[in-house]
Order: structure tokens, then sequence, then C-alpha cells
């Protein structure tokens, strides 16, 4: 039984989030670093493609200002279900397919939503923790452009979401995804890979693909900073056309080069979201955490004083990122470690119900019998010591 003290008090909202999240295997937040990408069509054409492939999917819009994903899903009509535990569900669209938008919330389509950042953070986590969303391969959430509350909100409620990364092959845009790929370091997402939109275009009258805006500028990005690229999907007028009409191009025109596009798009989203639970899963990826002292060059071994945190990035058994964070006063010691994404803790003879609690919430305890190595010496040898196991 953990003792409900500083550190370990979690509250209703935080539990139904947790409890929420927990039945959903994949969670992918849709970003892009400016607006017009088409970051929201590859966002519901995604969404389709996977329900069309027997996966249970959410599809949650987040753009608080600018809901566009029920006029593309053409389903502006349909309202939010009460289930028979008085619970709100989300929109049933298919059978398969599940949505949330601010909009159907709204006295009416044209209301502005004029909200800062506080009232915006409180909306997107309600959407997580009080809306039913049942058990999910794969919720896709829809971000407003750029880096501002909405994607940050997302971030640290969902700690464990991939960021997809939309971009065109124009410059502007590059340099703006670049600015994405940086938010997602420093809030430590993990880039689920990027997506060229808009590359080339197809003729409506011959059918042949022609580089209007240029082509293969999001792949060059990709492979210059070691990201998966997911593939590139072609200007189509019938895009536009299906958007309007609420019948995303994936399901109206399945035969288009565009359709299998996003078909191919979808398979390797898929594939990568396998490897990268795989990795988490055998240890190929893991991010260590560390209580440390003040100056960190020992571990902290009074449980009390886990103020502040090494957190190396470790993949392939090699350290690729260290960062030291201090946690805020009267954050949760499992609260702050889901927000960093940490798979691992290595502690110096902890209490037995501070161990059980961190492994019963998925973290790895590693216990230490010295105080004295520095932190970086502790998680190298872990890792010689792994690596002779598997040897």
């Amino acid at each position: 039984m953990i003792k409900k003290e500083k550190g370990f008090i979690m509250d209703q909202q935080d539990k139904k989030i947790r409890e929420q999240l927990s039945k959903i295997k994949h969670k992918i937040m849709v970003m892009s670093g400016k607006g017009g990408v088409g970051k929201s069509t590859v966002a519901v054409n995604i969404a389709i493609g996977l329900s069309l492939q027997d996966f249970m999917v959410g599809l949650l819009d987040v753009d608080l200002h600018g809901p566009s994903i029920p006029k593309m899903l053409g389903a502006r009509d349909l309202r939010l279900s009460r289930r028979p535990d008085g619970k709100m569900g989300a929109i049933k669209y298919s059978p398969n397919l599940k949505f949330l938008s601010i909009e159907p919330l709204l006295p009416s389509e044209d209301t502005a939503v004029i909200w800062r950042g506080p009232i915006k953070h409180s909306a997107i986590r309600q959407f997580i923790g009080d809306i039913y969303w049942g058990e999910l391969d794969y919720l896709v959430i829809d971000a407003p452009p750029g880096t501002g509350d909405e994607p940050l909100t997302v971030a640290k409620t969902i700690p464990d979401a991939y960021a997809l990364l939309v971009t065109t092959p124009q410059e502007v845009s590059l340099i703006d995804v670049k600015k994405s790929i940086r938010f997602c370091q420093k809030i430590k997402m993990r880039i689920l890979g990027i997506v060229e939109n808009m590359s080339g275009f197809i003729c409506p009258h011959c059918g042949k693909p022609i580089d209007l805006f240029k082509k293969g500028g999001g792949q060059k990005l990709a492979d210059e900073l070691g990201l998966r690229f997911l593939g590139r999907i072609p200007i189509d007028p019938r895009v536009v056309d299906t958007g309007d009409a609420g019948k995303p191009v994936i399901a109206a025109y399945p035969e288009s080069v565009t359709a299998k596009a996003f078909e191919e798009l979808v398979r390797n989203i898929v594939a990568a979201t396998e490897e990268m639970r795989r990795d988490v899963l055998e240890e190929r990826f893991m991010r260590i955490a560390i209580p440390v002292a003040t100056p960190p060059t020992k571990i902290e071994t009074d449980p009390a004083k886990f103020d502040l945190f090494a957190i190396y990035d470790v993949e392939n058994n090699k350290i690729l990122v260290k960062d030291v964070v201090k946690k805020p006063e009267n954050q949760d010691l499992l609260d702050f470690l889901k927000e960093q994404v940490a798979t691992h803790i290595i502690l110096f003879d902890p209490p037995r119900e501070l161990a059980d609690y961190l492994s019963g919430n998925e973290i790895r305890v590693l216990v230490t019998d010295t105080s004295q190595e520095s932190p970086d010496s502790l998680v190298e040898e872990y890792l010689k010591e792994k690596e002779a196991a598997t040897a």
C-alpha cells in the first residue's frame, strides 16, 4: 500500500486519463510546422485507411479554433452518444471509427472559440479523460499547426504519443517542420516519421504526375535527420472535392493514384508503430531515469529528495542523449516519469512499496548496490551487463 504523502497523490482526472489511455495501443499526433500543408486531410485519410484495415480507430480533432474533421467526414449532424453507464461516448462514424471535435459541442458551426491557454488545456484533457473511447488500436490526433498550447497539452497528457510530421516539398514548409522536430526533441516525443504532402500533381486529364511544387524535399529532410520517410501524397483535385463533400478520397476513389498513396502511407504507419513498440518491449529503445543529488554527480538515495533526475535516451545499447531535469515540487513521481516517457529507473536500495508502485505502472526498476558511482557509470555498467547477457 502506497502512503498518500507528497509525491504519491494522483488526482481523479489524471486517473481517468490514464485508464482511458491504457486501452489505446498506439497514439499518433499529426503535426505540421505551418498551416496549409494538408495536415487535416492526411489525418482523416489515415484514420479512414486504418479503419478499413479492420483496426479500431479514434480520430480526435484538437484544433479548437478551426475544427475541420466533422466537415471532412461529412458528419456535422452526428452527436456524442450517451452510454448505459451515463458516460458520454465519442461520435461513431463507422463500425471501426469514432471521432470527436469541438464543433458538435458548439451552439452553431460558425461560433468562434475565443479561449486562452488554460481553458484549451482543460478542454483537451476532458476530451481524453471524460469522453469514453473504449478499446482502440489507434488514436489519431489532428493538432493545429505550430508548436502552441494544443500540441503541448497533447504531448503532456499523452506522453507516449508519437509525432507524425506533415510537410510539403517547398523550402518554407521544410524550414517550419524543423521547428516541429525541435519541439518533439525538447519534450521527448518520439517521431514516427515524415509525410510529404502535395508531392507532385496528378493531371486530371491524363492522370500522369507533374512536379508542380517540386518533389522529394520531405524525403531528403528525413534522410538528413535519420527519421523515417513514411510516404508522399500527390496534389489531386479530387482531394479538395472529396474533403468538401465529406467523403475522404481513400474511400471515395479507392482505385486512384492518390488513394493508393494513402494506402501505402497507412501500411508504413502500421509497420513503424509496431517496430517502435517492439523497440521498447525488447529494450532496443530505453529512457533511463536516475534521481541525482546536487550537483548531479551521485545518485540520490533518499526518496524524499527525488527532485532532480538525470535522464538518458538509449537506442541499440548506446547513449544518444542525456538531460538533467528538475521534477516540479508537487508533481507525483510516477506522473513525472510518465511525462518524461521513462521506461526504466535506477534506484539505490528503494523502499519495497516504491519499487512495487513503479513496477506496477510499467516503469522497470533497476536496483544498484552502490551510491558512490556517477549516474553515467551506472547506466554504462547496466548497458554492458545487458550486452554481455545477450552475446
